[in-house]
């Protein structure tokens, strides 16, 4: 329950901010998930939809926060989050993004294998780069999610999840 609160706390602070401007947007694309460290499992390709909240702090930076629901895991089995993540974004020319921040995730469902074996909170850094077509509201982008958290409640097996997502969005200017 600590940890619901603190992902709530997080998306209150992110949205409170003082910016200049706040642009909302949907955006959804497939995930390539692995289980890693002591997991032997193959990858799995999958799909996310969410939403977000563009901050202007300046030309050059932006604060994004995102929600969400994003089915990961690996070849033979499914795990479903709702993610949180708050991703500064550096805009060095216009239009091209590199992106970084924290990410919180609360399972919400998962196969059977791994229900009672595996913690339902996860965490982890974000990093990658993207491109907006602003005049249209179109925005593209890639990111790998690096888990940090062990998900294994299992002693002596630590395992986390890496996933790379390939997405597409639009700006509601």
């Amino acid at each position: 329950m600590k940890k619901v609160f603190l992902v709530l706390f997080l998306m209150g602070a992110l949205t409170t901010m003082n910016a200049q401007e706040v642009v909302f947007g949907v955006k959804a694309g497939v995930n390539f998930s692995k289980f890693g460290k002591d997991a032997d499992a193959d990858g799995r390709t999958s799909l996310f939809i969410g939403g977000l909240a563009d901050f202007t702090i300046n030309e050059q930076f932006h604060i994004q926060p995102e929600l969400l629901y994003s089915s990961e895991g690996s070849e033979d089995i499914e795990a479903n989050f709702i993610r949180v993540l708050g991703i500064g974004k550096y805009y060095p020319v216009e239009g091209f993004s590199l992106e970084a921040g924290p990410q919180f995730g609360i399972r919400v469902s998962a196969d059977n294998a791994i229900e009672d074996t595996t913690k339902s909170f996860d965490f982890g850094l974000s990093f990658g780069a993207g491109y907006e077509l602003t005049d249209i509201g179109l925005l593209f982008n890639l990111r790998y999610n690096a888990g940090i958290a062990n998900l294994s409640d299992v002693d002596g097996f630590d395992t986390n999840l890496g996933t790379f997502q390939l997405g597409v969005g639009y700006k509601f200017y």
